[in-house]
């Protein structure tokens, strides 16, 4: 059952960081594990959507001039068909874009991973957590390093399935594009539609940092999110959404910072991902974000 709309907080970029239109903005959308992200000036989502459309086709079905964007279900390790799910998608790391996304497309995915760090930047800052710690804790990620994921995903309405499973992206920080309904969020026991929002990014919080400030007196929210069974409509294309993730590294620990501001392990980043990937999906990619030729899950499918 779903009521009515989240009403997310909203921001921009400026150049110093993040600014919100309220003034406790960012402490509000901390609690509520989302908030809307406008569009930079410049950001143009063309090769996103291209990449959507196309990604699942064959190299020689349609114009030449998408030819780039297509045969990735040939791409071991980059191709992911969620069998129990209407959801199937493109998941490929830094080093995997460089090799097969054409230009356009990897400026595209390079500005969104860059939002990713700006956001969970302000975010460490608004919690007061000493900057000293910000490599250590996020396994680099803050400095560009763990794993930066980019997704595109497809939604195939013939197929009559949930459009995605209900889970918390495991990361830091998640960037999404969209344009259709479908995405909804789970608060006070209902799901509830988070509906897009022209010209703006939705930007939620994911299980690493919500991992990582669990003890602080502001812990941030990795929100439950799905994605509901979408039915087709004559004459219009499936709904399509794509996102940039910041995450930690596939292998070695997971931290959390005490109220003193000390920081320790506490669990494995595999455990944590092998955890999220039986409940999540159960289905045959048992080492989907661990193995070394994958990297780190991302909560792919928004």
């Amino acid at each position: 059952m779903t009521v009515d709309t989240m009403n997310l907080q909203r921001a921009t970029v400026t150049g110093t960081g993040l600014c919100f239109d309220a003034m406790d903005g960012l402490s509000r959308a901390l609690r509520d594990g989302c908030f809307l992200l406008a569009l930079p000036a410049g950001f143009d989502p063309g090769p996103g959507i291209t990449l959507c459309r196309e990604f699942h086709h064959a190299p020689d079905e349609g114009p030449a001039t998408t030819r780039a964007y297509r045969g990735f279900k040939d791409v071991p390790g980059v191709y992911f068909d969620r069998e129990h799910f209407q959801t199937e998608h493109v998941l490929i790391d830094g080093p995997r874009r460089t090799r097969y996304f054409p230009r356009e497309l990897l400026a595209m995915a390079d500005q969104m991973g860059d939002l990713t760090l700006l956001v969970l930047r302000e975010a460490m800052t608004e919690l007061g957590i000493a900057p000293a710690l910000w490599s250590e804790i996020t396994g680099g990620a803050v400095d560009g390093l763990g794993t930066h994921w980019f997704a595109a995903n497809h939604y195939r309405p013939e197929r009559a399935k949930p459009g995605c499973a209900p889970h918390k992206d495991t990361g830091f920080v998640t960037v999404l594009y969209n344009e259709e309904p479908g995405l909804e969020a789970f608060v006070d026991g209902a799901w509830m539609p988070v509906d897009p929002v022209p010209g703006h990014f939705v930007v939620n919080f994911g299980g690493a940092f919500e991992l990582l400030t669990a003890s602080l007196g502001r812990p941030v929210r990795a929100i439950l999110h799905q994605v509901r069974q979408c039915a087709p409509v004559p004459g219009a294309a499936d709904r399509f959404s794509f996102a940039a993730f910041a995450n930690p590294p596939a292998t070695g620990d997971l931290y959390q910072v005490s109220g003193n501001g000390s920081a320790a392990p506490v669990r494995s980043s595999e455990d944590f991902l092998r955890e999220f990937n039986a409940q999540t999906w159960s289905d045959r990619h048992a080492d989907f974000g661990i193995a070394k030729a994958i990297g780190a899950s991302g909560g792919v499918t928004s």
